[in-house]
C-alpha cells in the first residue's frame, strides 16, 4: 500500500506521483525523499542509490528522476527478512 509519509492517507494513484502532487488528506507534497523506497536514514545521504544528488530537507518537494513511492508493506517485509538474514548469520558466524 503506497501511503503518504505525514498522515498515512493512502495515495489512489499508480505508478508514482508527479513532483507537485499532493496528498488529499493532509495537503502535502508525496513526491519527497520521505515517500521513496530509496530513502534510508541509515546512509549518509539518506539515499541508497550512489548517483543522486543531495537535498536538503527530507520532507519538501523534489524533483529526483529516481523517485520511486515506497509500498510500506513491501518494505515492512524486505526490513523483515534482512532482519532474519543478519540473525541467521550471526547466529552461524564462525
Amino acid at each position: 500500500m503506497k501511503k503518504c509519509f505525514k498522515c498515512g492517507t493512502p495515495w489512489s494513484g499508480y505508478g508514482r506521483p508527479r513532483p507537485r502532487q499532493i496528498c488529499e488528506g493532509c495537503g502535502s507534497y508525496l513526491h519527497v525523499c520521505l515517500n521513496c523506497h530509496y530513502f534510508d536514514k541509515k546512509v549518509s545521504n539518506c539515499c541508497t542509490l550512489t548517483n543522486t544528488t543531495f537535498i536538503g530537507s527530507r520532507d519538501s518537494l523534489n524533483y529526483c528522476e529516481q523517485f520511486e513511492m515506497v509500498n510500506w508493506e513491501l518494505k515492512k517485509i524486505e526490513s523483515r527478512c534482512a532482519m532474519a538474514k543478519t540473525t541467521w548469520e550471526n547466529l552461524f558466524k564462525r
